[in-house]
C-alpha cells in the first residue's frame, strides 16, 4: 500500500523496521531449540506481533496560527483515558507553492525557495474532495461558490494533489474519479449550476424549515404568528386557545382560529416531510461518496459548501444518519470542513421580507433560530471529524484557501498496540494534548475508532 503525503517514505521505512524486529523476534524463537524429549509447543516459544497505528494532529495557537515547533516529548497521547507511549513522530508539510509562502509570511520567516524532493521519494500531496450541496443553496450562492473553489483550484492546487468535485444532486456525476489536472476540474466546475429552490413553502407568509420545526414541537409562539397572518388581526395562541389582540372580535372568530391552527399545522409537516426527504439525499450522497473514500490512503479532506440545512428530528431518524456519516469519517481518517456558502447571516427580518402584522415580536424571537437551526448539522459534520465549521464570512474564496493553508500541515505520531489484544467491533476514544501549554488548541480524530481495522490498513 502507498502512503500518501508523508514525505521521506517514511511510513514504509517503518512498516520495513517493524517487520524486521517482528521477523528478528521469531527467528530468535526459533533458534532456542528445546531440551530433548520435549513438546516444541511446552519449550516456552514467545510470539509477538506489533501493529502500527498512525494518529494526525493539529495544534494552533490563541489566533488560529499553526504551531510548528513542538517536540516529541511535548505531546501526550492517552487511548481510552490511558497514556500511550509515542514511537516516532514527525511534522507533515503537505501544501502547494502558495501554502508555503503564507505559513513563511504567518511565522514572520523569508519565503522558502522551491525545492524538488529527492530522487524516488514522492513528494507529498493532500487528497481533497469538494462536495457541493446543491440540494441546499440558492442560485447566487450557487455562483458564488463555483466562483469560490475556481479560486481554491486556481490559487492553492499542488501539483500531486488528487481533487474531486461531487454534488449532492448527481450533477457533476461525470467526474467521479480523483485527478491532478486543474484543466479538467475547472472545465467540470463551469458545469455546476443552479439545482434546485431548496425547501419553499408557497404560503404567505412563507414557512421556513425552522419555523415547521418550532411548530411540530408546539412553539405557541410561531403558532400566533402564522395563525395571525391567516386571520389578518395579531393573535395570541395559548393553551389550545386564541386570543384576538386587535380588538375587532366577531362571531366566526374561534372558529376561523381553530381553521388556522389546522391549516398551519399542515403546511409545517408538509415542509418537514419535504425538507426531510432532501436533506436525505444530501446525507445519502455524502455518505456513499465517504464510503468510497475509505480505499484512499492517507488523509483525507472535504470540504461541504452547502447553505445549511434543519434536522427535522420529529419525522424521521436523521440524527442517527448524520452520526453514522460522522462516525464513518472519522474512523477512515476523514476531516470533513463545512462552510455556509450563504455568507454573513444576521437573521433579522429586512424590509424585502414579507410578514404579517407582529404587535408581539414574535418574529424577532424566531429571528435567532432562524440562523443556528441551519447551521446545526453543518457544525456536527464537521466537529465530530475533527474539521472546522466556516460561517459569516462573505469572502468564500478566501474563507477556503485559509483553511486549506491551515490543515495542510500536521503532527504525526506513530504508536504500536498488540493487534491480539483488539476485539473488532470495538472502539477506542483517542485525545492528544500539549503538556504545560493550555494556551494552545489540539484537533484529532473526533469519536469512537476501531483500532482494529485502523491497523489493517497500515497492514494493506
Amino acid at each position: 500500500m502507498r502512503f500518501i503525503g508523508f514525505p521521506g517514505g517514511m511510513c514504509r521505512d517503518l512498516a520495513a523496521v517493524s517487520g524486521l524486529l517482528l521477523a528478528a523476534v521469531i527467528l530468535h524463537a526459533q533458534d532456542q531449540k528445546p531440551p530433548a524429549g520435549q513438546n516444541p509447543t511446552q519449550a516456552g516459544t514467545i510470539q509477538v506481533k506489533v501493529g502500527l497505528v498512525q494518529t494526525d494532529v493539529m495544534v494552533f495557537d490563541k489566533q488560529g496560527h499553526f504551531v510548528p515547533d513542538l517536540k516529541l516529548n511535548q505531546f501526550e497521547l492517552r487511548v481510552d483515558g490511558k497514556t500511550q507511549p509515542i514511537e516516532f513522530f514527525e511534522m507533515v508539510s503537505a501544501g502547494s507553492t502558495h501554502d508555503r509562502e503564507i505559513w513563511a509570511k504567518a511565522e514572520g520567516q523569508p519565503a522558502a525557495e522551491p525545492s524538488e524532493p529527492p530522487a524516488g521519494v514522492a513528494a507529498p500531496g493532500r487528497t481533497l474532495l469538494i462536495f457541493l450541496d446543491d440540494w441546499h443553496m440558492a442560485a447566487d450562492n450557487t455562483t458564488r461558490s463555483r466562483d469560490a473553489v475556481a479560486n481554491l483550484l486556481n490559487t492553492s492546487m499542488g501539483a500531486n494533489d488528487r481533487v474531486g468535485i461531487f454534488s449532492a444532486s448527481g450533477q457533476l456525476a461525470a467526474m467521479q474519479v480523483l485527478t491532478n489536472d486543474k484543466a479538467a476540474l475547472l472545465g467540470l466546475l463551469e458545469k455546476y449550476n443552479f439545482k434546485n429552490p431548496g425547501v419553499l413553502d408557497m404560503g404567505s407568509p412563507p414557512m421556513t424549515e425552522a419555523q415547521a420545526l418550532l411548530i411540530e414541537q408546539k412553539d405557541e409562539g410561531v403558532l400566533s404568528y402564522f395563525i395571525g397572518a391567516i386571520l389578518r388581526t395579531p393573535v395570541e395562541y395559548s393553551n389550545g386557545e386564541c386570543k384576538d389582540l386587535g380588538g375587532r372580535m366577531n362571531p366566526d372568530f374561534y372558529g376561523n382560529c381553530r381553521r388556522a391552527v389546522d391549516e398551519t399545522r399542515r403546511r409545517a409537516t408538509a415542509l418537514v416531510e419535504t425538507s426531510v426527504a432532501i436533506t436525505t439525499r444530501t446525507l445519502s450522497t455524502l455518505r456513499n461518496l465517504l464510503r468510497a473514500a475509505e480505499s484512499l490512503p492517507g488523509r483525507k479532506l472535504v470540504f461541504f459548501l452547502s447553505d445549511g440545512f434543519v434536522l427535522q428530528y420529529t419525522r424521521s431518524d436523521i440524527i442517527a444518519r448524520l452520526t453514522d456519516l460522522t462516525t464513518a469519517a472519522a474512523r477512515a481518517g476523514i476531516l470533513i470542513y463545512t462552510l455556509d456558502s450563504r455568507g454573513l447571516v444576521t437573521g433579522t427580518p429586512d424590509a424585502k421580507t414579507s410578514g404579517a402584522p407582529d404587535q408581539r415580536g414574535y418574529r424577532m424571537s424566531m429571528a435567532a433560530n432562524e440562523v443556528s437551526a441551519p447551521w446545526d448539522a453543518l457544525n456536527a459534520l464537521a466537529a465530530d471529524t475533527g474539521g472546522r465549521f466556516l460561517k459569516n464570512t462573505n469572502a468564500l474564496d478566501t474563507a477556503l484557501i485559509t483553511t486549506l493553508t491551515e490543515i495542510s500541515r500536521y503532527f504525526l505520531l506513530g504508536w504500536y498496540i498488540d493487534p491480539e489484544k483488539l476485539k473488532p467491533g470495538k472502539f477506542s476514544t483517542i485525545k492528544a494534548s500539549i503538556r504545560g501549554r493550555s494556551d494552545l488548541s489540539v484537533r484529532v480524530r473526533q469519536g469512537s475508532l476501531d483500532l482494529s481495522k485502523l491497523i489493517q490498513e497500515r497492514k494493506q
